[in-house]
C-alpha cells in the first residue's frame, strides 16, 4: 500500500539570508536588528540570529563564530500550546530529505532555519511532497 499523502504544513520561506553568530557571554547587541532576529542568552554563550546585512552593524572583533547562508521557514500560526509532535513531524520530513535544521519558536509561531541551498527542497517536503532519493555517498542532497 502506498504511503498516505503527507499534510501540507503550510511553510512560508523568507527570502532573507540569515546569519547565526556566537558572542561572549557578557555581550549584548547595542540595538535590536531590523527584520527577523533572535537572541539566545545562555550561561556559556550568546547567540544572535539576524540577517547577514544586519550582522554588519556589530563589531567583528567581539564575535567568536558565525555561520552565514541560512533561510527561515515559518509555519502559519497561531500554533496552539497544546499541540503535540509538530516539530517532530518537521524533523522527520527534513531528515528524510537529508536536510539539517535548527528551530526557533515565538509565542504562537514556529520557525526552522535551513541552509539556503536546501531551502526550496525543505519547503517542498514540508508542503507534503516526497523527498528525493538520497544520492549515494552524500549526507545532503
Amino acid at each position: 500500500m502506498p504511503d498516505a499523502q503527507l499534510a501540507d504544513l503550510r511553510p512560508e520561506l523568507d527570502p532573507t539570508h540569515l546569519a547565526v553568530s556566537r558572542w561572549p557571554v557578557a555581550w549584548r547587541p547595542p540595538s535590536v536588528p531590523q527584520g527577523f532576529s533572535a537572541l539566545v542568552v545562555d550561561v556559556d554563550e550568546v547567540t544572535l540570529v539576524c540577517s547577514e546585512e544586519q550582522l554588519g552593524q556589530y563589531d567583528d572583533a567581539e564575535r567568536q563564530a558565525v555561520e552565514v547562508g541560512w533561510r527561515r521557514v515559518t509555519f502559519a500560526g497561531p500554533l496552539p500550546w497544546e499541540q503535540v509532535g509538530f516539530l517532530a513531524d518537521v524533523a522527520v520530513r527534513l531528515a528524510a530529505a537529508q536536510i539539517p535544521f535548527t528551530s526557533l519558536s515565538g509565542f504562537t509561531t514556529d520557525h526552522v532555519l535551513v541552509r539556503a541551498a536546501q531551502a526550496d527542497l525543505a519547503v517542498k517536503v514540508l508542503s507534503g511532497e516526497e523527498p528525493p532519493e538520497p544520492r549515494p555517498g552524500t549526507t545532503n542532497p
